[in-house]
């Protein structure tokens, strides 16, 4: 047995303990297992729309770039980012965002199901409706990132996973180590698909997703959606990734209303200008009262959460 299957077996069996294991000796022998190993590569192309969603809470507007863009004020990422997240460590602001898929054409649907509580929760009654910002953003050039697509929960349920993963899966049958590369890709795809327990079940996938943005300089990482039961698609992308090739093209307040398992979307206002250096929106304040019912919930959705 090689070294670099002794680490990825290790790995393995720390799955079930992740709170006891220290995030860097996973880290340390993930480094250590992936040498050698090919990287599934995709392309974000330019102009690609990335939605992101902000609950407003007891806020009615929020006013600036800066609140509805990855955490900069050193505070509240100390007050706030206090646990693993699907990529990032404690402390560690990334942004992350949605894409559009075959099953969630509509990418606002799944940054909000990754961001409410109340719409995963098929008994939930909201008929005031609860109130969140959407913010639109576009790539102004294209980015080559890794995507994570050897999960057999993703590719059951999303035909543009399935289809991501027989091209990789075909190329990778040409590398001289493919049946090591086969087992680290399932586990890092299985990790990322994972509905966890405690944050520390993010370990491995925090790990991998660190050593491929950060010490590998990827731009970030493409990865389908647990809380929509993997029926839309996400992004996260690093702070720098965001200032330089990300930008904000429109922002707007929506109210999701529920009564069980039916729920409507109201469109509400939109900023009609973000203001010098996106920091003083201006809100049109005639109101879009035209609900749209999202029929994709019931249909595709709540019944694999």
């Amino acid at each position: 047995m090689t070294t670099q299957e002794k680490a990825l077996n290790e790995i393995i069996s720390y799955r079930d303990r992740l709170d006891e294991i220290a995030y860097e000796d996973i880290k340390t022998l993930i480094k250590e297992s992936i040498r050698h190993i090919p990287i599934a590569l995709a392309k974000l192309h330019k102009g690609a729309a990335i939605d992101r969603v902000r609950l407003n809470k007891e806020k009615p507007f929020f006013t600036s770039q800066a609140e509805l863009s990855y955490i900069t004020d050193d505070k509240k990422i100390a007050d706030y980012l206090t646990e693993f997240g699907r990529a990032n460590k404690p402390q560690q602001p990334l942004f992350y965002g949605a894409l559009t898929s075959e099953r969630i054409k509509e990418n606002r649907m799944t940054a909000y199901v990754e961001t409410s509580t109340l719409i995963r929760d098929n008994d939930a009654v909201n008929t005031e409706g609860e109130l969140f910002t959407l913010s639109r953003w576009r790539t102004n050039e294209e980015l080559i990132v890794p995507e994570i697509v050897f999960s057999e929960d993703a590719i059951k349920e999303n035909p543009q996973t399935a289809a991501a993963f027989q091209k990789h899966y075909k190329d990778f049958m040409e590398e001289p180590m493919r049946e090591l590369a086969l087992r680290q890709l399932q586990l890092f795809s299985q990790e990322f698909a994972r509905k966890t327990r405690s944050h520390h079940d993010y370990k491995i996938a925090v790990a991998y997703a660190d050593l491929l943005m950060i010490e590998g300089n990827h731009p970030g990482i493409l990865y389908p959606s647990v809380q929509t039961g993997y029926q839309g698609q996400n992004i996260v992308l690093r702070p720098d990734i965001v200032d330089k090739h990300l930008t904000l093209t429109n922002v707007s307040t929506h109210r999701m209303h529920k009564n069980k398992m039916n729920a409507t979307m109201a469109n509400y206002y939109h900023a009609k200008s973000f203001g010098e250096n996106n920091s003083n929106f201006e809100w049109d304040l005639k109101e879009c009262d035209e609900p749209a019912l999202i029929k994709m919930w019931s249909e595709h959705v709540a019944d694999k959460v």
